[in-house]
């Protein structure tokens, strides 16, 4: 087929699947990635825009891509991610306003309807909030969070804090405060059937917190409901034209409004993905039949966010507003011919921010992208990541290596010396085989305490480095800022950092300072046509030869060359196995499985 079809059209895990086999695109002139936003992390989409640059080759005339997307990233960071990785170098930007788009799109009304809760229904709401509040206090009493209050404590900080703790009694009281949070997410967003049905599959949970909580929350009062299902079966009585979809955040709440329409004579069917319980055949049967119209009420979890094009669909109601610009943009773009889409909040909760959020976050978006539009993304505004080593030649008296994540700092870095682009496993900067450095913001650097990354950062650096360093631009004042984190959780792991893992640390004021201060070290450090290169340990026993060994496949240092020898035992293992056999190794992922095995196994 490849040989002989003059067009592809393909789901990208089938293009991937079939490069791994040794498929080339050498020939191809032209690849479209629709979605493109999916262009992150282990994705296809990323492994086939590298393999179709190395195929067709650096400067190749063949080589074209055309991406498309409603929703890129939520900030200029993330879209620039996606550019790097689809080697995108102009950007063109069009909303439905545009004259060259209006002929062909219906004209959207979107509106919010707010839901006030009874008084009756808030207070009830407000018990459920007291036990949250008195998890929280026991955090804060524990010295894991710098407050209880619930406006300033987010789901997230939780969930980061959860991953990053051990010790027993906290994991038990951040798993009670999770608990509560989403029995006060059920009853304040969804209803009292959906608390009900959080409370029934509690009740199975065998866990301490679990069972504290249990005997804490209050029992279901089913004379009291939550009144945007009213609201929600009032909208859809009224609306006349059209199928409609409903989107719920919750696989229970979309069968609770699925039930809840039937029992008044609407035709509702659930949709849900494979992971909630529906096969893809399923899956394919119900978007058929909704299709043709054997049903006129489709409600969806995120699943028919992507790829549903129904142009019959007049209504698009949105259970409850999602803070995710991309996710907003997404739901509101099934509506494909006109028509509106509502968008239900409870007045006086988190959802009315959400609002405000999605929308801000767009408009933000799509100013980022006009700021982008028309002009060249080349290597001066843009970070392209090729397989191997990308050199900028500017002075080459001084060399170092630089994430090709950090674009930014590479740049002030090429003002005064050579700076050589590579994906680190390790570090921001190599600056030499003694020198690495790890840059954070002291946002990033509170985040990296809350969700574990930090000690696991030093860690790996102090194993192949002599003299790692991290660098934090901002005052150190600014550190106690950002989260709802005890301060002596952040003296804490200063001090860690300097006397346990021997790492310092210095501050400077901003992104250049961090520069200039780099630009001292490498001055310091550089030899003539003696770049940097990854510390492993000199020959002596046989082990450390087969580490040095393995240590020279691609993406591989020495933390996770001694993992590739502890499960594999001997290289010759290693080297006859296949990918999956190499992704059973903690820190071996698919794309870099495939480098691997491509490099062992290829002519």
């Amino acid at each position: 087929m490849w040989e002989t079809a003059g067009w592809l059209v393909a789901t990208p895990q089938t293009v991937q699947n079939d490069l791994l086999r040794g498929q080339s695109l050498e020939k191809v002139s032209l690849v479209v990635f629709d979605e493109a936003h999916r262009a992150v992390g282990d994705y296809a989409y990323v492994y086939i825009a590298r393999k179709y640059k190395e195929d067709t080759g650096e400067g190749n005339p063949l080589f074209h891509v055309l991406a498309l997307t409603a929703s890129p990233g939520k900030d200029g960071e993330k879209i620039r991610e996606v550019l790097g990785h689809l080697f995108i170098k102009h950007v063109e930007v069009r909303t439905e306003e545009d004259p060259d788009v209006r002929p062909y799109v219906g004209e959207k009304l979107i509106s919010w309807q707010e839901v006030q809760l009874p008084p009756a229904y808030r207070d009830f709401v407000n018990k459920v909030k007291g036990v949250l509040r008195l998890h929280l206090q026991a955090l804060k009493k524990m010295g894991h969070l710098g407050s209880a209050d619930l406006s300033r404590v987010h789901k997230r900080d939780l969930i980061t804090l959860q991953q990053r703790t051990q010790d027993y009694d906290t994991m038990s009281a951040v798993a009670a405060a999770l608990k509560a949070h989403h029995a006060l997410e059920m009853v304040e967003s969804q209803g009292m059937l959906a608390y009900a049905a959080y409370l029934e599959k509690l009740e199975g949970d065998r866990t301490r917190a679990a069972h504290e909580l249990m005997k804490q929350l209050p029992k279901p009062d089913f004379s009291l409901d939550h009144p945007k299902m009213g609201v929600l079966i009032d909208l859809i009585g009224k609306e006349t034209k059209g199928q409609i979809i409903v989107f719920s955040h919750f696989r229970q709440q979309g069968k609770n409004i699925v039930a809840a329409l039937t029992a008044r004579g609407v035709d509702a069917e659930v949709f849900v993905g494979q992971k909630e319980g529906m096969s893809q055949k399923k899956q394919k049967e119900v978007v058929e039949r909704f299709r043709k119209g054997a049903f006129r009420v489709l409600v969806a979890t995120s699943v028919a966010e992507e790829g549903m094009d129904i142009p019959s669909v007049k209504l698009i109601i949105f259970y409850e507003p999602v803070p995710s610009s991309i996710r907003h943009i997404q739901r509101k773009g099934r509506l494909r011919g006109g028509g509106k889409v509502k968008i239900l909040a409870t007045r006086g909760t988190r959802e009315q921010a959400y609002i405000y959020s999605s929308r801000r976050k767009e408009l933000g978006m799509v100013q980022t992208l006009r700021r982008m539009g028309g002009q060249s993304l080349g290597e001066s505004h843009l970070i392209v990541p090729t397989p191997g080593q990308t050199r900028l030649d500017l002075a080459p008296e001084i060399k170092v290596v630089v994430d090709d994540r950090e674009f930014d700092l590479a740049k002030r870095l090429g003002d005064g010396g050579g700076v050589n682009f590579k994906r680190l496993e390790i570090g921001d900067v190599v600056v030499s085989d003694k020198i690495v450095v790890e840059r954070k913001t002291t946002a990033d650097f509170v985040s990296s305490i809350v969700d574990g990354r930090l000690f696991r950062q030093a860690t790996e650096m102090k194993d192949l480095y002599e003299n790692p360093l991290i660098i934090i631009e901002g005052q150190p004042s600014e550190l106690y800022t950002h989260r709802a984190i005890h301060p002596n959780a952040i003296r804490g792991a200063l001090a860690s950092l300097v006397l346990k893992h021997g790492v310092p640390i210095i501050f400077t004021r901003d992104l250049q300072d961090t520069a200039d201060f780099i630009r001292v070290l490498v001055t310091r450090e550089s030899k003539p046509d003696n770049g940097p290169s990854i510390k492993v340990p000199k020959a002596g026993t046989l082990r450390e030869q087969q580490e040095r060994l393995v240590c020279a496949l691609p993406g591989i240092n020495l933390v996770l060359a001694r993992r590739l020898l502890d499960h594999f035992r001997e290289p010759l293992a290693l080297f006859t196995t296949d990918i999956k056999g190499l992704q059973e190794v903690e820190g071996i992922g698919k794309k870099k499985a495939t480098l691997i095995f491509e490099v062992l196994r290829k002519a």
